[in-house]
């Protein structure tokens, strides 16, 4: 009797070892969904867009918003890594971007000046477009941009 308990715990530690080695191990650490949605995200993002329309909160005094009108269309956005550049009529800047969070065509971003200082968007790809809805003064308004191929 004693052997076929002995039997039957062997049996069931044999059949409980070749079922482990049977099944795949994680080696791999777990895929972090969140930071692959970042790079894909700023993987988009690379390229020059041009800006087809801005829409600011507050309405501009008359010669911002010549100086706006002069942008429609010629002002380009040429992200590089985590670096973009844009330039337009009496423009050009070099900033630094950071994608915060993104799910699908959404997501939310800073771009910061040589200082550090950062504007907020919450921004959307949808087809060829870029909509970036800028929250942070003085910039605040809605900025769309067409990428250019």
């Amino acid at each position: 009797m004693w052997n076929r308990r002995l039997g039957g715990v062997v049996l069931l530690g044999i059949s409980s070892l070749a079922f482990a080695a049977g099944c795949p191990r994680e080696t791999s650490p777990p895929r972090d969904a969140r930071a692959e949605a970042v790079a894909t995200t700023g993987e988009r993002l690379q390229g020059r867009w041009v800006l087809v329309i801005f829409q600011p909160e507050l309405a501009l005094e008359p010669t911002m918003q010549m100086l706006l009108n002069a942008q429609i269309g010629t002002f380009v956005a040429e992200f590089r890594g985590s670096h973009v550049s844009a330039r337009g009529p009496g423009v050009q800047v070099e900033r630094t971007y950071r994608v915060q969070e993104a799910y699908g065509d959404h997501f939310k971003a800073t771009v910061y000046d040589a200082y550090g200082v950062g504007v907020d968007s919450s921004n959307d790809f949808s087809g060829d477009l870029l909509i970036a809805n800028v929250i942070t003064s003085p910039w605040n308004g809605r900025a769309v941009f067409r990428r250019v191929p």
